[in-house]
């Protein structure tokens, strides 16, 4: 029995000094994690600003020819928006959000150049027969 209640001792002990160990370094833990979610807010708001002033760009430049490319055929507008370059980076987090930016603003060309063309089409004089 008293072998028994030795043994329980140590490893109660043991289990003590470990618990307090862990402790300690749980800061340590959280200021990391604290440090990569800084980083992580940091590159996803300069991906924002980014995104939104090519996308404005794009709003202006690009949607002319998006017009004129949907009025001819409109599988000459998938052109604009099939590219071989998908974003990938190593944390999941931003990667994520960086596309759900691209395609927001993929979106919101493809939306003013559907709403342009419909206005351009209404503006066109039409002519009545006699």
């Amino acid at each position: 029995m008293l072998k028994v209640t030795l043994i329980f001792a140590v490893y109660c002990v043991l289990a003590l000094f470990c618990g307090c160990i862990e402790a300690e370094n749980e800061p340590a833990v959280e200021q990391t994690r604290h440090y990569q979610d800084s980083v992580s807010e940091a590159r996803i708001d300069s991906a924002y600003a980014s995104i939104k002033n090519n996308c404005d760009t794009l709003m202006v430049y690009l949607v002319p020819k998006m017009i004129d490319s949907l009025l001819k055929d409109s599988a000459l507008l998938q052109r604009f928006f099939d590219t071989t370059y998908l974003y990938s980076d190593a944390d999941k987090k931003v990667e994520k959000v960086i596309r759900q930016l691209l395609a927001d603003c993929d979106s919101n060309l493809l939306k003013e150049t559907y709403k342009r063309a419909r206005l351009r089409q209404k503006l066109k004089p039409k002519q009545h027969k006699k």
